[in-house]
């Protein structure tokens, strides 16, 4: 197997299922992506059932696995841009106090002096 193939390849391994041991999931050749986005199914293929086969529940199993993992990534992601910004907010905060504090702390040195 060429190095170059293998960047597209993710392995999924301990995953919580009873039939699906290990994924080998093969990404789309890299494409430079300006934002992620969900690509949502239709309603009207949502709502065609049909008959379900042994196969097609394995398939399922494995499609399910992998969405949630994506999923999970994508909420990891997301939780880091909200911690960046809370962190951001309480800098600028802990920022203003330090300013605060100096100011005060000059003024009481001038007025010490000036007594």
């Amino acid at each position: 197997m060429e190095t170059s193939n293998m960047k597209n390849m993710v392995v999924l391994k301990n995953l919580p299922s009873n039939l699906v041991e290990e994924a080998i999931v093969i990404l789309k050749s890299s494409k430079k992506v300006k934002k992620l986005q969900k690509i949502e199914k239709n309603s009207k293929l949502q709502k065609k059932a049909p008959v379900k086969k042994e196969k097609d529940y394995i398939l399922k199993e494995a499609e399910m696995l992998i969405s949630s993992y994506i999923s999970k990534l994508e909420n990891n992601h997301e939780q880091k841009q909200k911690r960046a910004i809370e962190n951001y907010k309480k800098y600028k905060r802990l920022k203003n106090y330090a300013y605060l504090a100096t100011s005060i702390m000059i003024i009481q040195a001038m007025l010490l002096v000036i007594k």
